[in-house]
C-alpha cells in the first residue's frame, strides 16, 4: 500500500509541473509576475492577437544604461563587443523560436506599417560572471547574465501593447572549462530572445 502511495505521489510531482507549464497564460490587461512560468514581469496594456500581424520589427536595444567596467579592465572589450551586437544576438534566437508565422526583421529605423509589431527596449545589465567559478564551482556559480526591459508596440498606431522585464543567466554548461565569457554572455541573450518569442506566441 505504501509503495503504491509513493508511486502515486511521485507521478503527481512529475505531471503537476508539466500541467502548470501548459496552462495558458492570461492575456487580459494587467500586470503579472512569473507570467507563463518563465517571464519575470509583464504589463499587458492592451490585448492583441498575433494573427492580426504579419511582421515583427526589432529596433536597436538601448545599451547605454548597461554598466561597463573601467576601460583598463580585461573584460571591457569583451562586454562592449557583446553589447554592440546585442540586438542581432537577440533576434538570432527569436527567429527560430517563434512559432507564429510572421517575418522577423531587425531595423535601425521605426516604421508605421500596418499589421506590424515593433519590439524596442533597453539593456539594463550584462555581466560575464566568472569563468573560474563556472569551471571550478559549477552549479550556477560564476554564471554570466543579462537583464532587459522592452515594449511591444503596434507600428501603425504607435500604441504600446505590452511592457516586459526579463533576466537570464547562463552557467556555461557543456562548454569547455566553463566557456568563454563572450560565448556565455551570448547564451544568456539567446535565452532572453527565446523568451521574447514566447511572449509573442502567447497572444
Amino acid at each position: 500500500m505504501r509503495r503504491v502511495l509513493l508511486v502515486s505521489i511521485l507521478s503527481l510531482s512529475i505531471v503537476a509541473p508539466a500541467f502548470a507549464r501548459s496552462k495558458p497564460a492570461p492575456t487580459a490587461p494587467g500586470t503579472y509576475k512569473e507570467w507563463r512560468q518563465d517571464i519575470d514581469s509583464i504589463e499587458i496594456v492592451k490585448t492583441f492577437k498575433m494573427a492580426d500581424y504579419d511582421r515583427v520589427v526589432v529596433l536597436p536595444f538601448d545599451t547605454s544604461a548597461a554598466p561597463l567596467p573601467d576601460k583598463n579592465d580585461k573584460s571591457y572589450d569583451t562586454i562592449k563587443s557583446v553589447l554592440d551586437s546585442y540586438t542581432s544576438t537577440l533576434v538570432e534566437a527569436m527567429k527560430p523560436e517563434l512559432k507564429t508565422k510572421v517575418e522577423v526583421t531587425q531595423s535601425d529605423k521605426t516604421t508605421k506599417e500596418a499589421k506590424t509589431l515593433i519590439i524596442r527596449g533597453k539593456v539594463e545589465d550584462l555581466s560575464p560572471g566568472s569563468r573560474a567559478k563556472r569551471y571550478f564551482v559549477g552549479f550556477g556559480g560564476g554564471a554570466a547574465g543579462t537583464k532587459l526591459s522592452g515594449e511591444i508596440v503596434d507600428a501603425k498606431s504607435g500604441t504600446v501593447l505590452a511592457r516586459f522585464t526579463q533576466e537570464r543567466r547562463s552557467g556555461g554548461t557543456f562548454k569547455v572549462a566553463g566557456g568563454k565569457d563572450m560565448d556565455v554572455m551570448r547564451d544568456s541573450i539567446h535565452a532572453a530572445g527565446k523568451d521574447v518569442a514566447h511572449i509573442l506566441d502567447a497572444f
